[in-house]
């Protein structure tokens, strides 16, 4: 029997016939979950469990056996965590494939309610084989949610909305300092569904960087009501031909917004990088720098009221698939949108380099291309064709 288990044992006894918490110990140190003699736990939920029981007082750290753990994880509730007590659970071993969280019916494999200061580090989250379903669903105010390293495979199944996003994050409640990092995140509707209440309730330190997204049929990343977010080195590929599909998009995002280094291969999708309303002051930008895009129908679309952007060393192709093709498209009434050195290439019929130091868009047609049903907005800028890019 393990060190712990007459300990909690008789602290559960205790809480199931009293109506107050606060008898079980707070948790401290490191701890092992598995099957093995020595394991502390047995399976994530009892080490969740021994957690919303008596909170923490240091930090805490579950080193999960190898093996697969069929099980439904929720945590709520955890008392005692900071910046310095955190908590984290992650693979004994450090390979994400050697521990596999795995629930197959419908809703969610870990859900995380009013939690905040835990971080999930190189495992794997299974809900592919599911109808419908997160692997992740946070819940609630949280702040300080990582995830590192960590696989994430969604629905499988042809499937569309929230309930089937791979990391979902409801909108009730605010949730700041969101980070995946290294992950990779299959299938599902979309990749990660994440956004603040409202226009003046915005969650703020989101950081989406280094990851994997792998065949969503909606949307790769998909944030509205943001602050200041940063999304970085991201890989979004696809083969959906959702009219509906964008790689990475925007909604309502304020201050200074970070989307740099990406790579969006959509070739039979929609749009790859979309903006709707983000709007960034014209002292501190915000910064669409070296993404590379590859869509079958447009490139870069901006909406509604975006102001105070700049697109720098952006790299669009269009892809011969798709219809109403577009390199980049200035929808909306926005302005102060600044163009610095991006490439707009079409495989179909040839490309075109945008050059120059920088022009403000104001709405004007590129001229003279070799597509006339593309277009693309410019404005105090040379253009010129130039030999298909291979």
């Amino acid at each position: 029997m393990n060190k712990l288990t007459n300990l909690f044992a008789a602290a559960l006894l205790t809480i199931s016939f009293n109506s107050f918490a606060g008898t079980c110990p707070a948790l401290s140190g490191e701890f092992t979950i598995g099957k093995s003699a020595n394991a502390d736990f047995s399976t994530i939920q009892d080490a969740s469990n021994a957690l919303m029981c008596g909170g923490v007082s240091s930090p805490v750290i579950f080193r999960i056996e190898n093996g697969t753990y069929n099980e439904r994880v929720i945590l709520s509730n955890i008392s005692g965590t900071s910046a310095l007590n955190t908590i984290v659970f992650e693979s004994a071993s450090g390979e994400k494939s050697d521990v596999i969280v795995s629930y197959q019916s419908s809703d969610a494999t870990i859900v995380i309610n009013g939690t905040s200061y835990v971080s999930f580090e190189n495992i794997t989250v299974d809900h592919k084989r599911a109808s419908y379903g997160n692997c992740v669903r946070a819940e609630g105010k949280a702040s300080h949610l990582v995830f590192k390293n960590v696989i994430l495979d969604g629905v499988e199944a042809e499937c569309s909305g929230v309930a089937s996003a791979v990391a979902y994050f409801t909108p009730t409640a605010p949730k700041s300092d969101i980070a995946f990092i290294d992950c990779e995140i299959n299938n599902g509707s979309v990749g990660i569904l994440k956004g603040g209440m409202d226009a003046d309730n915005r969650d703020n330190k989101t950081v989406i960087s280094g990851n994997l997204f792998f065949n969503q049929q909606q949307t790769g990343i998909a944030l509205s009501n943001e602050d200041a977010p940063e999304i970085s080195s991201n890989v979004v590929s696809t083969t959906s031909s959702s009219e509906a599909f964008r790689g990475i998009t925007l909604i309502n995002a304020s201050n200074q917004i970070i989307i740099t280094k990406n790579v969006i291969n959509a070739p039979d999708g929609a749009v790859g990088l979309a903006l709707t309303n983000c709007e960034a002051a014209a002292t501190n930008m915000g910064q669409i720098n070296n993404n590379s895009i590859v869509s079958g129908a447009a490139g870069i679309t901006i909406n509604g009221s975006t102001d105070n952007q700049i697109l720098n060393f952006n790299r669009v192709k269009l892809s011969i698939n798709g219809g109403n093709k577009r390199y980049y498209a200035n929808n909306g009434s926005g302005n102060n949108i600044n163009m610095m050195n991006n490439i707009f290439f079409d495989m179909a019929t040839g490309g075109y380099t945008v050059l120059g130091n920088s022009y403000k868009d104001f709405f004007n047609q590129l001229p003279g291309q070799s597509n006339p049903e593309m277009t693309a907005s410019a404005n105090g800028i040379s253009v010129e064709k130039v030999s298909p890019i291979k």
